[in-house]
């Protein structure tokens, strides 16, 4: 008897415990994003901001204020050319928000001079909400933009020019060159040239079959969605067309080795006159030898040119290096009365040459008894391109403005 009580004490005692338990505990509260759907608000936005507005985009930022009680699983923007765009239409999700729920994104391929309405979006488990409706218009395609470069390459019938577009307006360049003519700003009605490539940046184009000695008119073109751009005015006058001839000395019964280093000097003091009747207005005659017994090559003002047997000097490259020597480089009383002065070249029409070509305001040439650098051509490795040759003989041209003796009078 005494058992069974208490063990129906026990059993009171712990259904009470229970009972006690149960009346005090608090209820479980749901996370924020663990809610049930029934409580979840929509996601609340700010109001978008817009910059960098161009023909083709803008860049966007916007803001998740508060979650709506719930993880959002998405944010962005939607935008249309009717108001009240929706994620159905065009939309762009962020990829990554900062912690307080800034998110930027950058919108592309719009169309220019074009009205679209933009609105934020985020979506949680209660669905999407939308911000406040932005309006955003594209700018219109403007006419493109040109740096305003000076024309240094210029020879009797030959020149060229660096164009630079700095801007396409915010179109797209489908046609770009330029034109030319005796008059002041020609057109492409005129003469033009196409350039074959379309976009901004920089590009070098040639002009052929002008006439020596003659004033001419030129203008960078190109063509986007607004019709046809156009540079400044360019001015330039051709120089005279050089007469450089010259004789080529040969054994009777050549050698080999003779006839394989006239076919190189052959082609070397060809090329080299080339250069010196296009791009200077030089007069010489020059009597080119060959000579086993000279270490490398060597000339004089009277235009006598000897070549050794070693066939690295046998190039274009060191044709006209000594063609310059005729000429009066390092072998003058002018050169080294005039011309040469502690280390530097020191007449002002060269030097002028020479920061046009390297677009270097305080370039001055260096030189010695003998040589000048850069662009003097004394050594192999100082040729990067055939455009080096036309630099010296540019150079060349400018030291006969200055005043350099045995190549013919300078004649504007």
């Amino acid at each position: 008897m005494m058992i069974s009580r208490n063990i129906s004490s026990f059993l009171i005692l712990l259904a009470l415990g229970v009972q006690s338990c149960s009346k005090t505990a608090d209820p479980v509260s749901p996370t924020s994003e663990e809610e049930s759907v029934g409580e979840i608000a929509l996601p609340t936005l700010g109001v978008l901001t817009i910059a960098d507005i161009t023909t083709t985009g803008a860049s966007v930022k916007g803001m998740v204020t508060a979650k709506g009680g719930a993880l959002v699983t998405s944010r962005g923007i939607c935008w249309s050319t009717t108001p009240n765009p929706t994620i159905d239409a065009n939309m762009l999700e962020a990829t990554s928000t900062k912690g307080s729920g800034e998110f930027g994104l950058q919108l592309s391929a719009l169309t220019a001079s074009t009205t679209y309405y933009i609105r934020a979006y985020a979506q949680n488990r209660g669905g999407t909400a939308y911000g406040q409706q932005v309006v955003l218009q594209t700018t219109d395609i403007q006419s493109v933009e040109f740096a305003n470069s000076p024309m240094f390459i210029i020879g009797s019938t030959l020149a060229w020019y660096d164009v630079d577009i700095l801007s396409s307006g915010g179109g797209a360049v489908t046609e770009r060159g330029i034109c030319w003519g005796t008059e002041q700003n020609p057109t492409i009605n005129n003469q033009k040239i196409n350039h074959g490539t379309t976009g901004n940046g920089k590009f070098r184009i040639g002009l052929t079959g002008l006439t020596e000695r003659t004033d001419y008119h030129m203008r960078a073109y190109a063509i986007n969605e607004t019709g046809v751009s156009y540079g400044a005015d360019v001015a330039f006058r051709t120089i005279g067309k050089g007469n450089m001839t010259y004789t080529f000395n040969k054994a009777a019964n050549p050698t080999e080795v003779q006839l394989a280093a006239y076919a190189r000097l052959q082609v070397a003091i060809d090329s080299a006159v080339w250069y010196v009747n296009n791009y200077t207005s030089a007069t010489k005659h020059v009597w080119l030898n060959y000579d086993a017994a000279v270490p490398t090559a060597d000339a004089n003002n009277e235009g006598w040119m000897r070549f050794g047997a070693n066939a690295t000097y046998q190039n274009i490259r060191t044709m006209l290096h000594e063609m310059n020597h005729t000429f009066g480089t390092g072998t003058t009383s002018w050169w080294s009365g005039q011309a040469i002065s502690a280390g530097q070249y020191r007449l002002p029409f060269a030097n002028e040459m020479l920061k046009l070509i390297t677009q270097d305001a305080n370039a001055v040439i260096n030189g010695d008894g003998q040589h000048w650098w850069p662009y003097g051509l004394n050594q192999n490795a100082e040729v990067t391109s055939s455009w080096d040759y036309v630099y010296n003989c540019l150079l060349i041209e400018a030291m006969r403005k200055d005043g350099m003796t045995h190549s013919g009078a300078y004649t504007p």
